[in-house]
């Protein structure tokens, strides 16, 4: 049973679910992050993440859906919020019923390395921006990838921007964030079948269509701004075009993501 505490002013409690949901250094170092809404919620447990804590206003008739997610999530403690206070800790106009403190995991490399067959693994570059990243990483779960990698200093897989926009599949994806190249470089040559590098560039000379992507692909994803650095250029088997017409010179990195998934996923099963 959970321990059940009253939040019925910016007490340590509160001032910590704030703290989380705004400072990744905090982040890091508690091995915690902030988490709200339906689907966010329902897929932590899905897939087995462990809470530390769960929220929600106090005084207030929680819906069945609150009372089985309360159930099922096994929460170390439970707060009862004054509504005031909840308000102020959604990320939302109007606060979903619960909201939650939930444990980082560190075994993302470690899931990815469990895949069969021709796994697609995917890296993000740099991400500037934790909504971009959220992004490829709903699509790189819609179409089937093993797993996503980002490398250098860029966006937390555990910003809430980045958990809302994944719209909970941050949940169902293995993720694990890299230093350097290198780094990366040494984990793709330990696997079982070393993966092909494709990256995508805007001067490439092949279409992503023109290039054979059935086999084990690390596809690589480019910074918003920058693109994909030098020595990731340096490091790919094969730079993928996506060809574009019109007034701008490239895609949003989420859109460029998705396409090159969608094509990785056309080549392997194709419409029949």
């Amino acid at each position: 049973m959970p321990v059940i505490q009253k939040m019925s002013a910016r007490n340590a409690a509160f001032q910590r679910f704030e703290t989380i949901k705004r400072n990744r250094e905090k982040r890091t170092k508690q091995k915690v992050f902030f988490v709200e809404g339906v689907h966010p919620i329902e897929q932590a447990i899905r897939f087995g993440w462990s809470f530390e804590a769960l929220g929600y206003a106090a005084d207030t008739r929680l819906s069945g859906w609150a009372n089985d997610m309360r159930a099922k999530a096994k929460a170390d403690t439970e707060y009862q919020i004054a509504p005031a206070l909840m308000d102020e800790l959604s990320e939302r106009e109007e606060h979903c019923e619960l909201i939650a403190l939930v444990k980082q995991r560190s075994d993302g490399l470690e899931r990815m390395e469990q895949a069969q067959g021709s796994p697609l693994y995917v890296l993000f570059d740099r991400p500037q921006n934790p909504g971009n990243l959220g992004t490829v990483i709903r699509s790189a779960d819609a179409f089937k990838a093993a797993g996503l990698i980002t490398t250098g200093h860029g966006a937390d897989f555990y910003d809430p921007q980045c958990v809302r926009a994944s719209i909970g599949t941050v949940f169902a994806l293995p993720f694990a964030a890299m230093g350097s190249v290198e780094d990366v470089l040494r984990w793709a040559d330990s696997l079982p079948v070393q993966p092909r590098i494709v990256g995508t560039s805007a001067h490439a000379v092949k279409r992503i269509d023109q290039i054979d992507l059935t086999g084990p692909i690390l596809l690589l994803i480019g910074n918003e701004t920058f693109g994909l650095s030098k020595a990731w250029k340096e490091a790919c088997d094969e730079l993928a075009l996506i060809p574009i017409h019109g007034a701008a010179s490239s895609l949003n990195a989420g859109c460029a993501a998705s396409i090159c998934l969608y094509e990785v996923a056309r080549q392997r099963s194709p419409l029949t």
